[in-house]
């Protein structure tokens, strides 16, 4: 079985407000405090004044809820294909909704049409997230289960502030992908790895070229695709692109739909480290697309 990204559903977007602010809300700021008050003290916090960002959170002229960037991305995609067929929905994001508890998934099959799909969202996996997608989705492609849509995304309100997230100065921002098996064109998956790193120097430069030759592929002719920290860590021997880490979930999307556009390599390894893991995701180039361009 081959899978394969559909020609011309790679779609990354990034959104401004999509969503008014109602100054009624303002009368839920203790409602929301209160919710705060109890999160931190599940995660085992205290949670002080300030820690707060419900007034922002309320207020706020670019609130992009989930369902929202959602919808812009189906109506782009079903202008240029059919979704009507789809089996699986997966929404993979890494920060929360702004309208907490909103099944996206569920929001995408009815806004498709689809009767007989299954939805479900991934969202405790960090930014490994949307390379976990693609494999669950290729887990789940099997008998008569043959199309699959991947959204990413994440959206920049917090209800609190958040030293790490603040660093990233995140966007809003949505990307998509359709996964459909046994079909002859678009750049095909090739599969998902989880690697354990030691910590020596020079594990990590050794732990890409492992993934390369797992895979099948020459350093040389791989794309390596990535944040940029991890960049200037590796010492890899094809070409390297760097994804945006304002993009967050949808930044390894966005960097892809790059480098195929660019004729970037011969195959695209998509990396995300969390800590001693790296996270990875081969895609094959299309070749016979690239010599009909």
């Amino acid at each position: 079985m081959t899978l394969r990204v559909v020609p011309g559903s790679l779609i990354c977007r990034e959104f401004g407000g999509l969503e008014a602010a109602d100054p009624n809300w303002l009368r839920e700021v203790d409602y929301w405090e209160d919710y705060n008050t109890r999160f931190f003290r599940a995660n085992g916090k205290t949670y002080q004044p300030g820690d707060s960002n419900v007034q922002t959170w309320l207020t706020a002229d670019d609130r992009a809820p989930y369902a929202a960037m959602a919808r812009e991305l189906l109506d782009e995609l079903t202008a240029r294909m059919d979704l009507s067929d789809i089996d699986l929905v997966l929404m993979a994001h890494w920060l929360p909704d702004i309208h907490l508890g909103t099944s996206v998934t569920n929001f995408a099959l009815h806004h498709l049409g689809v009767r007989d799909g299954f939805g479900f969202a991934i969202s405790d996996r960090g930014l490994t997230a949307p390379l976990f997608a693609m494999h669950c989705a290729a887990r789940y492609l099997t008998a008569d289960r043959r199309k699959a849509l991947i959204l990413s995304m994440d959206q920049k309100h917090l209800l609190y502030r958040s030293p790490v997230v603040e660093a990233l100065n995140p966007g809003n921002s949505a990307a998509a992908m359709v996964l459909e098996r046994d079909v002859r064109n678009g750049a095909s998956y090739e599969g998902y790895r989880r690697v354990t790193l030691t910590g020596d120097e020079g594990d990590l430069t050794a732990a890409v070229h492992n993934l390369c030759a797992d895979f099948g592929e020459a350093p040389e002719s791989v794309c390596l695709i990535a944040a940029p920290d991890l960049l200037t860590r590796v010492d890899h021997k094809g070409r390297v692109l760097a994804q945006s880490t304002q993009l967050l979930s949808a930044a390894p999307f966005a960097a892809l739909q790059q480098a195929e556009a660019e004729g970037a390599g011969r195959a695209f390894l998509l990396v995300t480290q969390e800590r001693k893991a790296l996270s990875a995701v081969m895609l094959r180039a299309d070749q016979k697309a690239r010599l009909a361009a």
